[in-house]
């Protein structure tokens, strides 16, 4: 009897050594991945005489990926801040390959759209990690040398397309197209200062090399200026008593600098014609004022409408006279507002001589 109880009490043992080995052999089957030396200690794999880097964590790549460029970001003492689009222009000179620009291939076309990485020359997410909790990591990484090389050549070429587009309007300097190629200008100046602010950072003795190469954005906004001060357009509009309409577009050409005239032959005129009519509710609880106006934007040296615009609308008021002053009102929100915008796109859609 005491042989069977000894039998049993190995046979237990046994069991409980052998559970215990398969337990301790399982732990370390599960055991966790290291923490790679990137995550800890970046720059002991990206040393800082070489290399700007920053680590980003969150439950989403993406999330992960824009945390990332936002601590790269902020190495240059900014923000990235939230992307705003290139004008059409802008788009067509780097499509054609006139305008350097910052293109990124790295990240995904999410966090493309939500951060503006057009001005992170070099930068790419080089490592991911995710640990046993989910958290993944993402790695930014700029290579200074890279990134040097990029901004130099970029405002290199940029600083040449300007100079061709101050060139161009020599043929005919006061006109839409002049004023079209020095605003185009500015607008170059104004992202090679963004690529001239992160080269700083990145290369100041290549920065110093070229800064003084540049045209500022200052210096080509007060030549605009200049150069919009002599073009002037005659304002006139039919049926117009007292000169409101035309007083009210007047104010639109002026906010981009441009002279406006009563001489009937300058080269630029817009013109048009303004309809009144009176209408009454059926309830007649007011009187009506209906208004029309339409006109166009006409360049009288080549015979050619640039621009045309028209709109209509009602207003009411006690008597015909407060509804047609009303109308007015709205006729000139309409010239501040929706006008002007029709004319900003017009004059960034002015057609630049090509190289």
């Amino acid at each position: 009897m005491c042989k069977v109880r000894a039998a049993v009490f190995l046979f237990a043992g046994a069991a409980a050594l052998f559970a215990g080995c398969a337990s301790v052999s399982a732990d370390k089957g599960s055991a966790p991945e290291p923490v790679p030396e990137w995550v800890s200690v970046p720059k002991k794999v990206y040393p800082a005489d070489r290399y700007f880097c920053h680590v980003g964590k969150s439950k989403d790549k993406s999330e992960a990926e824009l945390l990332a460029l936002e601590g790269l970001a902020a190495v240059f003492g900014q923000d990235i801040a939230s992307a705003g689009t290139f004008s059409s222009r802008m788009e067509s000179a780097a499509a054609a390959g006139t305008v350097a620009v910052v293109q990124s291939k790295s990240t995904q076309s999410d966090i493309v759209r939500t951060v503006d990485i057009k001005a992170l020359a070099a930068a790419e997410i080089k490592e991911y990690w995710t640990d046993g909790e989910n958290t993944v990591y993402a790695l930014a990484v700029m290579d200074k040398a890279k990134a040097s090389a990029l901004y130099t050549s970029m405002i290199s070429r940029n600083n040449e397309e300007i100079e061709r587009l101050l060139s161009c309007r020599a043929d005919d300097a006061y006109s839409f197209e002049s004023y079209a190629c020095i605003d185009f200008a500015r607008e170059i100046a104004a992202l090679n200062e963004v690529y001239l602010s992160r080269l700083s950072v990145a290369d100041f003795s290549a920065f110093c090399a070229i800064k003084d190469k540049c045209r500022t954005q200052a210096e080509l906004s007060a030549q605009l200026v200049d150069v919009a001060r002599q073009i002037p357009v005659y304002v006139h509009f039919e049926n117009d008593s007292g000169g409101r309409c035309a007083a009210a577009f007047a104010k639109a050409f002026n906010s981009f600098g441009f002279r406006t005239s009563q001489e009937k032959n300058e080269r630029y005129s817009f013109s048009g014609r303004l309809n009144f009519s009176e209408a009454a509710p059926k309830d007649k609880s007011s009187v009506q004022c209906l208004y029309f106006l339409e006109a166009s934007l006409a360049d009288t040296a080549f015979a050619q409408n640039l621009l045309s615009s028209s709109f209509n609308g009602r207003s009411s008021g006690n008597s015909y006279d407060a509804a047609v002053n009303l109308a007015f009102r709205a006729i000139e929100s309409k010239a501040s507002g929706s006008f002007a915008k029709e004319l900003s796109a017009f004059l960034q859609g002015v057609r630049i001589p090509e190289k």
